[in-house]
This record gives C-alpha cells, sequence and structure tokens, in this order.
C-alpha cells in the first residue's frame, strides 16, 4: 500500500470518529544556527553580531559548552534580538540545561511572537517538562496569518497527543503530510496515534511507509513488526522481521538509529544478545552523557539507613504497584530510608494510597524536565536508585543519564538489559538472569536467590464468578491465554491448535477486545481444520474483575518468546496450573521464575513439543490438574514466592551489598545472596 492510499484510509478511518482537530510531535531539536543578515550598523549590535558568528562556528564544531558562552555575549550586547535568544536555547538543550534553555526561548518569543521557530521551542521545551497544557497554549498563539509548516503540525499533535485528544492529533499529522507528503516524522506520530486507537494494521503500514523513504530507518521497522504482531498478522510479520533483519545489517557505529523501542523487540526474539544490542542503539541518542552529578558514595554517619529511591510513574493503579505494595509495606524501615520518585498520575485509587503510605517520602515529579528531576534526587542524596520502568510506557530513563545517585539498578519494570552505561546493576535471580547470561548485560546481574517479581498476598482468594456470566461452558476443559495478542505468534498458536485438535472437549480462551484480531485468530483456526467456534473471546475489565474470572480456566498456556508476567502471577494466584515454554531471554523465563518459586518446576517445559505434549496431557487430565490447583492454592501460604518478608529482606541485603562495594571505591559487579 502507497502512502497516498494509507492517507486516504486513515482519512476515512477518522470519519467514524465526531472531533477533528491539529496536531505534531517534538522532533529533536535542531541545533544548526541560523543564517543571519548583514551585521547592523551600532557598536553594540556589531559586537553582538561578531559574538554570535563565533557562536554558531563553535556550534559547527560541536563546542557547545563555549558556543553557549558566545551567545549569552551576543544577547548582552543586544537584547532585543530573537535570534539570539533562540540560539542560546538551542545550545542549552544540548547541554541539558532545561531551565535556561527554555528562559531563552521564552525571551525570544516575547521579542517575536510570530516567530515560527520560537514557538516550536517553547512549546518543545514545556513539553519535556510535561506542561501540555502550557505548550498548547503556546502552538495556538501563533497568528492565523503565520504561515504553518508541517513540523508545527507534528508538534502541535504531539501536544494534543499528550492531553488524550488522539482523534484531533491523527487529523493534524494528516495535515502535516498534506504539506510534506514524505514528512517522516508526521507518519511516526500518526502510527503511534493509530496504534492508540487499536487500528494496529494502520499503525504498522505508517511505519513500513518510513522504511520505504529511509530503508536504515530501525526504529520504523521495529515498530512496523510490533503493530503487525499487535494485529496477529503473521504473514506480515514475517514480511516485517525480514526487513528488520535487513536494517540490523546496516547499523554499524555511526548509525543513528533514532529513538528506537527495545520493547518491541522482546516477542519478537529469544536471542539476549539481539535485545542488548538493540538497547544500546537506542542509548545513542544519551551521546554525549551529561556530567555525572555524583561522583562517590555520600558520606553516612554510622548506623544511619540506607536511602533506597524508586522512580516510575506507576504508582498508582497499575501492574507494578499491584506487584509491589505488599513489598514495600514490608522493607524494615529500620535498615531503609525510601524515597518514591513520581512522574505519573494520581487516580485517587485506594492502591495509590497504599504506596504512598508505605514511603518515607512520597516525591512528586510530575511536571518537572528530567534535569530538574536529576537534581532533586541528587539533593536528596540517594544512596541506590531504581529504576521501575526500563523501555515501557512513559519511561524517564534520561533521569539517570544524569547519574544522580551513586548506586544506580533496574528491577522489576523491563524484562531485559537497559544497555545504559549508567545503569550499574539488573536485579534478578538464578532464572531470568543466570550469571552464565552476564555477557547479554551491560549492567552487572545482581541475583536474589528465589524470585525476583513480588506479589500482593493481600489479593482476595476467592472468586464468586462463574463461567455462564464470562460466556464459557460449563462441560469443556477451558485452556487460557491472557497475554495480550502481540505476544501470540504463528509457532504458539499452532502449538495450541494441535492441542484443541487431541483434546475434542476442549476450547480456547483469549484476551483480546479487538475485533479485526479475533477474526483474524478466528481465520487461523479455520485454516488448522478447527471449528472457530472453539475460540472463545474475552475483553478488558478492571483488574479486579479480570483477576476474579482467572480462576474460572482449567490450564494456562503461556506464550513464547515474551511470555506473561504479572499474567502468569495472577494465573498461580487463581489456581491456574500453567505451562510455560523457557527460553534464553529474560521475558521468556519470567513463568519459570515464578513456577520454580511457587513449587511446580514439572510445568517448565524447553521445547515446544514438550509444551505441546505437557499441555495434552494436563487437559486430557482433571485429576491431575485439580491435584496442581490445590497445591497452588495451598503455595498461597507456603511457597517462597508469597514470602513477602524474605524477599524484602533479600532486596535490602542486595542493595547493602551495592552500597557497600561503592563505599569502598569498587566497581559494580555480578552479586549473588545465598540462599537461606
Amino acid at each position: 500500500m502507497d502512502r497516498h492510499a494509507v492517507i486516504g484510509r486513515v482519512r476515512r478511518c477518522l470519519t467514524e470518529f465526531y472531533m477533528i482537530s491539529d496536531s505534531r510531535l517534538a522532533t529533536p531539536v535542531s541545533h544548526a544556527a541560523a543564517k543571519r543578515p548583514p551585521a547592523p550598523p551600532s557598536a553594540s549590535q556589531l559586537k553582538a553580531h561578531k559574538a554570535w558568528q563565533a557562536g554558531v562556528d563553535l556550534v559547527s564544531r560541536r563546542q557547545y559548552a563555549e558556543a553557549r558562552q558566545q551567545f549569552k555575549r551576543a544577547v548582552e550586547h543586544d537584547p532585543h534580538d530573537a535570534l539570539y535568544w533562540l540560539n542560546l536555547s538551542r545550545c542549552c538543550v544540548r547541554l541539558h540545561l532545561p531551565d535556561e534553555a527554555l528562559a531563552a526561548a521564552t525571551r525570544a518569543l516575547t521579542l517575536d511572537p510570530d516567530s515560527l521557530l520560537a514557538v516550536q521551542m517553547v512549546a518543545r521545551l514545556h513539553r519535556d517538562r510535561a506542561h501540555h497544557e502550557e505548550a498548547l497554549a503556546v502552538l495556538l498563539s501563533l497568528s492565523a496569518d503565520v504561515p504553518k509548516d508541517p513540523t508545527y503540525h507534528v508538534l502541535l499533535g504531539a501536544t494534543l497527543t499528550d492531553l488524550g485528544r488522539t482523534v484531533e492529533a491523527s487529523q493534524t499529522f494528516l495535515d502535516a503530510l498534506t504539506l510534506k507528503p514524505d514528512h517522516e516524522e508526521a507518519y511516526m506520530q500518526l502510527g503511534f496515534n493509530l496504534a492508540k486507537m487499536r487500528r494496529h494494521a494502520d499503525a504498522a503500514e505508517c511505519f513500513r511507509t518510513v522504511l520505504a523513504f529511509r530503508p536504515q530507518a530501525l526504529d520504523c521497522a521495529l515498530y512496523a513488526v510490533h503493530y503487525a504482531a499487535w494485529g496477529c498478522d503473521w504473514p506480515a510479520v514475517d514480511r516485517d522481521r525480514d526487513a528488520l533483519a535487513d536494517c540490523i545489517d546496516l547499523v554499524d557505529d555511526q548509525t543513528d538509529c533514532g529513538a528506537i523501542s527495545p520493547f518491541c523487540l522482546l516477542s519478537i526474539s529469544d536471542d539476549p544478545h539481539l535485545q542488548q544490542a538493540m538497547a544500546r542503539w537506542d542509548m545513542r541518542r544519551f551521546d554525549p552523557l551529561p556530567a555525572p552529578m555524583t561522583e562517590q558514595a555520600w558520606p553516612r554517619e554510622p548506623g544511619q539507613r540506607l536511602r533506597v529511591g524508586m522512580v516510575s510513574c506507576d504508582f498508582h493503579h497499575h501492574a507494578t504497584s499491584m506487584l509491589m505494595v505488599d513489598l514495600l509495606e514490608t522493607l524494615d524501615r529500620a535498615q531503609v530510608e525510601l524515597y518514591l520518585f513520581s512522574h505519573g498520575p494520581d487516580d485517587g485509587s485506594t492502591l495509590r494510597s497504599r504506596v504512598v503510605r508505605s514511603a518515607d517520602h512520597f516525591i512528586e515529579c510530575r511536571g518537572l524536565s528530567t534535569r530538574a528531576q536529576a537534581e532533586l534526587i541528587r539533593d536528596h542524596q540517594i544512596d541506590v536508585l531504581v529504576d521501575l520502568k526500563g523501555y515501557t510506557m512513559d519511561t524517564r530513563i534520561s533521569v539517570f543519564s544524569y547519574r544522580p545517585a551513586p548506586v544506580q539498578v533496574a528491577w522489576l519494570g523491563y524484562p531485559g538489559s537497559c544497555g545504559a552505561p549508567f545503569i550499574d546493576y539488573v536485579v534478578g535471580d538464578p532464572v531470568v538472569t543466570p550469571f552464565e547470561a552476564q555477557s547479554a548485560y551491560t549492567e552487572c546481574i545482581a541475583q536474589l536467590p528465589v524470585c525476583y517479581q513480588p506479589n500482593d498476598r493481600t489479593r482476595a482468594r476467592t472468586s464468586t464468578r462463574t463461567r455462564a456470566e464470562c460466556g464459557l461452558p460449563e462441560d469443556k476443559v477451558v485452556l487460557a491465554s491472557f497475554n495480550q495478542s502481540y505476544k501470540i505468534n504463528r509457532d504458539v498458536f499452532d502449538a495450541w491448535c494441535r492441542v484443541l485438535r487431541q483434546v475434542p472437549d476442549s476450547v480456547l480462551w483469549v484476551l483480546t477486545p479487538d475485533d479485526p484480531v479475533r477474526q483474524k485468530l478466528r481465520e487461523e483456526a479455520q485454516a488448522r481444520g478447527l471449528d472457530p467456534a472453539r475460540l472463545i473471546f474475552a475483553g478488558f475489565e478492571p483488574i479486579e474483575q479480570h483477576r476474579l474470572r482467572i480462576g474460572l480456566a482449567d490450564l494456562h498456556l503461556d506464550t513464547f518468546p515474551c511470555g506473561g508476567h504479572t499474567t502468569c502471577s495472577d494465573a498461580l494466584w487463581g489456581g491456574v496450573p500453567t505451562v510455560a515454554l523457557q527460553g534464553q531471554t529474560f521475558a521468556s523465563r519470567v513463568a519459570p521464575s515464578l513456577l520454580r518459586a511457587v513449587g511446580c518446576e514439572e510445568l517448565i517445559c524447553h521445547d515446544l513439543a514438550q509444551y505441546e505434549a505437557l499441555s495434552v496431557a494436563l487437559a486430557r487430565d482433571g485429576k491431575r490438574r485439580q491435584a496442581l490447583r490445590q497445591r497452588l492454592e495451598q503455595a498461597r501460604d507456603t511457597a517462597p514466592l508469597y514470602n513477602t518478608e524474605r524477599l524484602a529482606q533479600d532486596l535490602v541485603a542486595l542493595f547493602q551489598r551495592m552500597h557497600e562495594r561503592r563505599v569502598q571505591g569498587l566497581a559494580p559487579a555480578p552479586l549473588q545472596l545465598a540462599t537461606h
């Protein structure tokens, strides 16, 4: 499908909605200085012009600190020239000085309210600190008489997207494409918006279009295959994987890979070294790194508590908080002073209240730039700073690039290497991060003795939900998969269909709210000789209700190579035996780690044939399933997976080990706690 067909198709899609408006995203700030007219006559202006020219020359040589000084001299000599202020702002962006950058850009806009460049600079800088309303106001302040370029429309669209006005934003991305049909950023942002509207096929097509313009666009190749996977369009996935492989072959030491998302690779590849390489390529956007804010461990009095900080936007009704809230409440406050740095919303939920109460200090960081948040963390003298996001949505891993703490750790949020030189450790366990896999991690592996994932023991243990209310047959074996559709691939679905054929009285219960995906899976089942009616689809429900329905399944079938994480935990807590296939990557080993920690290692498989055979055997053997269910229910009180006190002690001990090495001036090294 060519780009004109994509635009036409998307325009038709948008007519199904009511509100249509404008939009556009922040492209990377250009640091090339604008051209100047001939030097003006006054002495002060001549001095300003000379300083400006010196700054331009320094920028061309990437000497931004020196250029900043020249631009500051220019605005001192001539404070009424907007262009000098804009160049100062650009230099400050490059030097990670967002407050100074915003002040300079705002001054430029005050001097020249009709400057398209000044409007875009100020809006970008407001977006960078999540001041989305302010960014929108600045963009809309531009006179209707000023011609708008595609960059303006894309930035406006991105800002509307930030505010949840997705349909309006999509229309404005189309406006940008009308002005410039090959505008890559407009296609990319339109693709992201279409994905939010769950139009995954159209989203994938947007990224393929950019790839047609620029075959080395690794970021777009990755997004194309990811969104094709969301739609369970496996022929498209195969083609997109080939395109991704071609892109990877083009990457060298000089390639600008853009802001890629290593997360997208988790469900595509079981190669941990490729996942690490992808993360490292993404880290190129931080080059050069800002100067570290800390160089050594903070001084501490004897007996003073370890200051542990955690950074996330998920301290609300979110899967991460659901997993860890019990642990946070259990941490020994005699040993740890806990700081939670939140850049996410306050949803007013009970879970949010529990998380806030669990911390010694709960600090709101919404509206702060990444540098300002890093400075805030540094000022609290955190000993061990933990990233709970990695490459997941609304990450602020960039805060860690400033090195605001002497020890920086990745835990829980992202199942793989961050590829970041500023993350010292990744917390795992003997299953998800065996020491033999150290070469696939930029971070040093720090192993907990049992399982890296905490679980909340206060969850409901019983359910009154019935199969009838969930559309399930009472007299059939219900096989279930509650993983998201992008984790379902052809090989896994083939295995599921073979299991269904060998167990005629079974059905497959699959989570997906999307009609196109449901239709795809029905067609794929029929092509494999199965009655599509044997597939029963579940839509999204509030998490509490969802957890209560999981126990209605007889057997949970995990996906591969990206298995269930919170999903698997919920199934095991619900008493549902889970068959999992263990691969080479962290993401493929979470379910096996959980099964080991809950005492059901016999459900871990090592190849697809074993996975299929075990699934068939369990589906045919009700007594065996019932025995497993009873073991899982009893395990809630006995299994190491649910021993939160032990996990809390182990985690603190691991953090103490990291801190002690830093105090001694030792470099990070792989760490292992002895089993109890």
